[in-house]
């Protein structure tokens, strides 16, 4: 790996440079929102396995006076998920930390740590789409019929909310709505032009934590939107691109992260010398984390895959 130096940032060298970091493109961590959040302990292997059991048949007979239920058998599936580790370093000479306009890496740091924030909420969003169960919008039963036209409607996210009740979804327990929704720029632009849509700077009274990013609500649901969304390119008719929109209710996913290595930083200043910078000619800068996204139940969680205005 080679080090960060003047060379590669001479920008930061300039005389006269504003001494201003212009603000970078950064997401909110968004698609982890509404997840089973757990940490598996130290020491337990990297499986992580969720148990989730089948309601049982409802007993409409009436009992035998006198006579005890019959005895029915319990089922149960199993879902596992497996940590694996993730991470980037940056190094960063010593010379450009002693000369950069970017005092004790502030900025290179914040982007690291961005690159962190950005890579796990990837890896959570790449799961949901895997997992979802998918519903094409307009009716369309192929994903290369879904046309520019096929927007994200009011009639669409109807559809979705009707197989969470159907399929028995866990609700969130909270007043604002019962199910959560992930959308992007290009689909909220289509649907936000609906009267039905009620702005989250309406019901934003303190009283109920809004989420990052939360945009409104529509029937129930309430809208978060990333810039990050998934985006399968030229998939729809006539190289129409086609968007990833995600409804789901409680414990439709879960993510899992481990005691003893979370998402972290580790930074490394020039000063700490030892065998592997003897000189102290260079810093570092990273991140590590162990991580899994798991789909629970792909019956609690609908990808609504649509079309946007304009996007062809």
């Amino acid at each position: 790996m080679s080090a960060q130096t003047t060379t590669g940032l001479s920008q930061e060298m300039s005389t006269y440079y504003e001494k201003v970091f212009l603000a970078r493109a950064e997401y909110e961590y968004i698609f982890n929102q509404g997840a089973q959040m757990r940490t598996q302990p130290a020491n337990e292997g990297k499986q992580v396995v969720f148990t989730r059991h089948t309601p049982l048949a409802t007993a409409t007979t009436a009992l035998t006076e006198g006579v005890n239920p019959a005895e029915v058998n319990l089922t149960a599936t199993n879902v596992s998920a497996t940590l694996a580790e993730y991470g980037n370093t940056v190094k960063i000479s010593r010379f450009l930390s002693l000369t950069s306009i970017d005092a004790n890496n502030k900025e290179k740091i914040e982007v690291v740590g961005q690159n962190m924030g950005e890579t796990l909420d990837e890896l959570t969003r790449n799961e949901l789409f895997t997992g979802a169960t998918v519903q094409l919008a307009g009716g369309k039963s192929v994903l290369t019929d879904v046309a520019i036209t096929d927007v994200l409607s009011v009639a669409e996210l109807r559809k979705a909310v009707r197989t969470l009740k159907v399929n028995k979804a866990r609700r969130y327990q909270d007043r604002i709505a019962p199910w959560l929704g992930k959308v992007g720029p290009y689909t909220s632009y289509d649907l936000t032009t609906d009267s039905t849509f009620l702005s989250a700077d309406i019901y934003d009274n303190g009283a109920e934590k809004l989420y990052n990013g939360e945009l409104g609500k529509i029937l129930g649901v309430r809208l978060i939107e990333s810039p990050n969304q998934y985006q399968s390119v030229n998939a729809g008719t006539s190289n129409a691109e086609v968007f990833s929109n995600f409804v789901h209710g409680s414990d439709a996913f879960g993510c899992i992260d481990l005691v003893g290595d979370k998402p972290q930083l580790y930074i490394i200043p020039h000063t700490k010398v030892d065998s592997g910078n003897p000189a102290g000619r260079f810093s570092m800068v990273s991140w590590a984390a162990s991580y899994v996204c798991k789909t629970l139940n792909a019956n609690w969680l609908i990808n609504i895959k649509t079309g946007a205005t304009g996007q062809t």
